[in-house]
């Protein structure tokens, strides 16, 4: 017998003295996913036993053991007659004896270095308890750093999301492996394929362990590192399902709520109509209504908000059925109340107007508009032009618009039409276009 594996296999300091009869053994591993099934009795007799017996005895894993517990020079039991170190050991998990400056052995899998974590993620790859604590300490490498420069970064995210794929069902391995992809892909220049490899790594993580908030924040926050939505249109519409779905299942975290609304109107910006109508049609604009409504209610005016009316303006340009879409999910009472309760916040303003600028711009929606009281709004904003004329733009274009419907369309109006395009009319000639 030349091989030997013991992986997990437990109390295995009974076996011992059995295991050294094996004379003819090469590879011998004891390792274990925990602790708390590799602890011997008498650990430096144990090791002693093992590397005096086997005298052919080249790759020795004793993971997760304290076989080398407290190590120093003396505690490791060389052999008489061992002229050259072993070709592998593993010391992965076992206190601090991967940090010891003359272990016999070429390859280490410890975590005292970045060669090292490498070499337990290559070992590891198909334990999933041990693999996971690897991934913890590839996220503490590749966070914190090291003593000594890291320079492995594309090897370990290839080995990071082998793991991943094959141990996709196991939700704590997805986070530790997501929370590790997030440092590692900033610095890797990577090709599209690794890109698409990434991508989809983080979109199936996502996908299988929804409920876990931490592994959505982590696959949220390290897509924010790709360029939206160029970089993911392989897989749009899929990241919009799952990016509804998070809003809808942790609406009560703030900053997940922050980072997905983010993405959202990342994907809304610089995409075709179809894909527009695509991400409407998967509840996307009813779900950021949803979270505006909450801002809302707590009388909040932040990113959320801000970055959810951006949203709202970018889905429904050049985009009538998802205008269609917001006014029947109540989105001009929406407008109306937030304008009230935010007026002065500009840049929430301005994102508003680009938005009933949209929906001016449809002939069949735009009778929607047709009321006092936003006749009212549009009107003061053609006056707000103290740091920009864009809201002031879109105010005069969306009651030109209306104006141009003629008289019958204002029949039901207190306000005169006359009077809004005289307004506009005056507005343009204010207006410093150099």
């Amino acid at each position: 017998l030349t091989t030997l594996i013991l992986f997990d296999v437990p109390d295995l300091y009974r076996t011992i003295d059995s295991i050294i009869t094996l004379t003819e053994l090469r590879f011998l591993d004891l390792s274990q996913s925990s602790r708390d099934t590799g602890l011997y009795p008498r650990p430096v007799t144990a090791l002693h036993k093992l590397v005096t017996n086997l005298k052919q005895l080249t790759c020795l894993d004793i993971s997760s053991t304290n076989l080398a517990a407290q190590p120093s020079p003396k505690d490791w039991p060389v052999r008489p007659d061992m002229h050259k170190p072993l070709d592998f050991i593993g010391l992965f998990n076992c206190e601090n004896a991967s940090h010891f400056g003359e272990i016999p052995a070429k390859h280490i899998s410890g975590d005292a270095n970045e060669d090292q974590v490498i070499m337990a993620l290559q070992m590891y790859k198909d334990r999933a308890g041990l693999l996971q604590s690897v991934l913890n300490e590839s996220y503490q490498l590749y966070r914190f750093g090291n003593s000594n420069p890291l320079v492995r970064h594309t090897e370990a995210l290839h080995l990071v999301l082998n793991a991943m794929q094959n141990h996709l069902e196991d939700s704590t391995l997805q986070i530790a492996g997501s929370a590790s992809l997030f440092y590692i892909i900033r610095k890797v220049a990577m090709n599209r394929d690794t890109k698409k490899r990434v991508v989809s790594a983080l979109l199936s993580g996502m996908e299988t362990h929804m409920e876990e908030q931490v592994m959505v924040r982590n696959c949220c926050l390290s897509l924010c590192q790709f360029e939206i939505p160029q970089e993911i249109l392989f897989d749009y519409s899929r990241l919009a399902i799952l990016l509804v779905t998070v809003l809808q299942h942790h609406n009560a975290d703030n900053l997940t709520q922050r980072i997905v609304v983010f993405l959202l109107n990342s994907m809304a910006c610089h995409v075709e109509g179809d894909q527009k109508v695509q991400v409407g049609s998967f509840g996307a604009i009813e779900m950021i209504l949803d979270q505006i409504r909450r801002k809302l209610a707590t009388n909040m005016c932040d990113d959320v908000m801000e970055v959810g009316w951006s949203f709202l303006w970018n889905i429904t340009d050049e985009t009538p059925v998802n205008c269609e879409r917001f006014l029947k999910a109540d989105g001009l009472l929406l407008f109306h109340k937030c304008f009230d309760a935010f007026r002065n916040e500009r840049e929430l303003v301005r994102n508003m107007m680009g938005l009933i600028g949209n929906i001016a711009e449809v002939d069949g929606l735009r009778s929607q508009l047709m009321n006092d009281d936003y006749v009212k709004i549009f009107s003061a904003l053609l006056d707000l032009v103290e740091d920009s004329i864009e809201i002031s733009y879109n105010s005069a274009g969306v009651l030109a618009h209306m104006v141009s419907d003629g008289e019958e369309a204002w029949s039901g109006l207190t306000v005169q039409r006359e009077q809004v395009m005289a307004s506009v009319v005056k507005v343009g000639w204010n207006w410093i276009l150099f």
